[in-house]
């Protein structure tokens, strides 16, 4: 029985505009902000969803360096948060004299800038600025492609002994969403060694 004799069933099953018993909760439940912001939840779900993408290219790229075979090692690594993975990234490019370093650095350094929006996204003005949301989805984005793109080559390179383009790899890149990058430089790979 609920406060004032008042079961949970007969508490549910009260009509709408019934006044409900002295000292029982009111069964009306109003949101303190309208519905109406589903464009707001939706590119705050695109920064999100930009974060974890970010997140996984860096894991396949440092799983690349490090090896995948080592299982402690592989589930150390995908339990790792989005810096402790540039970290062992750029460590293990440096160790393996990666040849593009200097745009792996950049994109590393931009990487980290953007993962600070994991933490801003839960911020007042960050959160209801739609401009901020599109902005920092584009940018991650744009950083993914540009890390998806440099490991899809360096797997090319190892791959097929010779490096590819670096022109047009980056055009690539630049070009197209990060998805679509590691389609594109296969197709470009498969075009050109035929």
């Amino acid at each position: 029985m609920g406060e004032g004799g008042v079961s949970s069933r007969q508490f549910g099953q009260q009509r709408v505009g019934q006044t409900p018993p002295v000292g029982a909760l009111a069964t009306h439940i109003s949101t303190l902000k309208p519905a109406g912001g589903d464009d707001r939840a939706e590119l705050i779900r695109d920064v999100v969803d930009g974060l974890m993408r970010l997140r996984n290219s860096a894991l396949r790229f440092v799983l690349l360096f490090v090896g995948s075979e080592d299982a402690s090692r592989r589930d150390e690594y995908s339990a790792a948060p989005l810096p402790r993975l540039l970290t062992v990234l750029a460590n293990a490019a440096h160790a393996a004299q990666f040849d593009r370093m200097r745009e792996l650095k950049r994109t590393i350094r931009d990487a980290r800038a953007l993962e600070k929006t994991r933490d801003a996204v839960f911020s007042e003005s960050f959160s209801n600025n739609a401009v901020a949301l599109r902005g920092a989805a584009a940018e991650l984005e744009r950083v993914d492609a540009i890390l998806v793109g440099l490991c899809v080559e360096h797997v090319l390179e190892r791959q097929l002994a010779t490096p590819v383009d670096a022109a047009r790899v980056a055009a690539v890149v630049h070009a197209r969403p990060a998805h679509a990058v590691a389609q594109a430089l296969s197709d470009e790979v498969s075009v050109s060694g035929r």
